[in-house]
């Protein structure tokens, strides 16, 4: 998926690409080790749109600093009674 510094603050970018648009609904991110198998609730946060696109800010400063390593992202859907999960690649944090 990426690579991201460990001192760098950025918008984590994960494109949704559907056939239906799905950017009225609410979209969160998570972001874990990737020996950790699927997030939990806890695990997520609040992400907005932009396009297609979900993102959320990630780094120094920001609400989710992630020490150097190997994650998987993960996106979240809430559409009425459904709230699909996808696996949205491998984030490297640190030195590749």
């Amino acid at each position: 998926m990426a690579y991201l510094p460990a001192s760098s603050r950025e918008r984590l970018r994960v494109p949704y690409g559907q056939a239906q648009d799905v950017t009225g609904y609410s979209v969160e991110i998570a972001i874990v080790p990737e020996a950790s198998g699927e997030p939990g609730d806890a695990d997520y946060q609040p992400a907005a749109w932009d396009g297609r696109d979900a993102v959320l800010m990630v780094g120094a400063g920001t609400g989710v600093v992630l020490a150097p390593g190997e994650y998987v992202v993960w996106t979240r859907l809430t559409a009425g009674v459904e709230r699909p999960v996808r696996r949205s690649g491998v984030l490297t944090v640190g030195t590749p």
